[in-house]
């Protein structure tokens, strides 16, 4: 699978670089690559559609890859880190940061999910990249 080329070693370096000594991070139970349990309630990420976890996908080279697990496994990644924050944007969705950047964006931006509203403009360039989902 290709994804954004170096997007996977720039969110590290980005949340290895915010990580602040004793931060509270919220109760979070990763769900599926755009929903979670966070501090209770079951939301979902604003602004993105991932493939449910168990879902496959074929690239145009018809090879076959796991882009549910590989989305469920990146928000897992940023729900673990210790900067990792949401709020509210309306009733059932959140917007989330981990080290201070937009997880929501990100996913669109490695081509891991699709752009529900918001972030159109980044499923566009992911499309022309020819990465994650669009490869």
């Amino acid at each position: 699978m290709r994804v954004f080329p170096g997007a996977a070693l720039l969110l590290a370096a980005a949340l290895q670089l915010a990580f602040t000594p004793g931060a509270g991070a919220a109760d979070v139970t990763v769900v599926d690559g755009d929903s979670m349990i966070y501090d209770g309630r079951q939301v979902e990420i604003w602004g993105i559609i991932a493939p449910s976890r168990s879902e496959t996908c074929t690239t145009l080279q018809n090879e076959k890859w796991d882009c549910g697990e590989r989305a469920f496994s990146q928000l897992s990644a940023a729900a673990s880190d210790p900067t990792f924050a949401c709020e509210d944007k309306e009733p059932g969705f959140v917007v989330c940061h981990a080290g201070g950047l937009d997880v929501g964006l990100l996913l669109v931006k490695e081509g891991l999910v699709r752009a529900r509203q918001g972030y159109k403009d980044v499923e566009a360039r992911a499309r022309e990249a020819g990465i994650g989902l669009w490869q």
